[in-house]
């Protein structure tokens, strides 16, 4: 189990990180955009103003003029090195994925951030964005990545071509092409899955994670009803 964004009250923050592992999860996955002067740092929007009570593209600001801003919980917004430095001190998955396509100097301070923190074995950098994936590929092969996709069908092999895993929606998880993705060496993440049919049926088609924002009730569910290989890490 990884908990979506942490959790859906403090998405993107550590109160939201810390929850969802007491909640028991095998991981997190969260989203990194970069400030004005090159710092990663969590959140899905490219902007601060849904998730805090700030205004503006985070592109256009400073890191301590981000992190001077509180979301509507009080929690501030954390650096990816926060971040990873508290799922790799409790070796969780921590599934990064990057809004846009790094620039030079973007990658370096993503990969600089990675590896001080220690955090790359249990790292899986994905994206939408497959030029985004595959700048990371280039310049660290060692690295777990993985495409994120959703709409249309992709095929084992040229899933494998992003990475070691696919994160894919979960309306396109079937047996057939999770046995396909397993075939290409693959491990399969399933995205959004909030609810008992949704669960059943990744299970049923043999994913490796489900990404949720109910990280308890699924617990719960998975207590009785799920294989415990079913939440394993990469």
């Amino acid at each position: 189990m990884i908990g979506h964004r942490g959790t859906p009250e403090d998405e993107n923050t550590l109160r939201g990180l810390r929850d969802a592992a007491k909640a028991g999860v095998s991981g997190v996955e969260f989203d990194v955009w970069w400030t004005q002067d090159g710092v990663p740092v969590l959140s899905h929007d490219p902007t601060v103003d849904r998730t805090t009570t700030g205004h503006g593209p985070i592109a256009a600001m400073t890191a301590p003029q981000v992190r001077a801003l509180r979301t509507k919980r009080g929690e501030p917004v954390p650096t990816l090195k926060e971040a990873l430095s508290f799922t790799a001190a409790r070796r969780l998955t921590a599934m990064v994925e990057l809004k846009p396509t790094p620039t030079p100097a973007q990658l370096h301070s993503l990969l600089t951030v990675i590896r001080a923190t220690g955090a790359a074995p249990y790292v899986v950098v994905h994206s939408f964005n497959a030029d985004a994936v595959q700048t990371v590929q280039r310049a660290a092969p060692e690295l777990h990545t993985a495409l994120t996709h959703e709409k249309t069908e992709i095929t084992g092999k040229e899933a494998a071509r992003y990475g070691t895993s696919l994160n894919v929606s979960r309306f396109l998880v079937t047996p057939n092409t999770v046995r396909d993705w397993h075939s290409a060496g693959l491990k399969v993440y399933t995205w959004t899955a909030n609810w008992p049919p949704a669960w059943e049926k990744a299970k049923a088609a043999g994913v490796d994670a489900v990404l949720t924002d109910r990280v308890k009730p699924y617990k719960e569910w998975a207590r009785t009803a799920c294989d415990p290989t079913v939440t394993a890490a990469p």
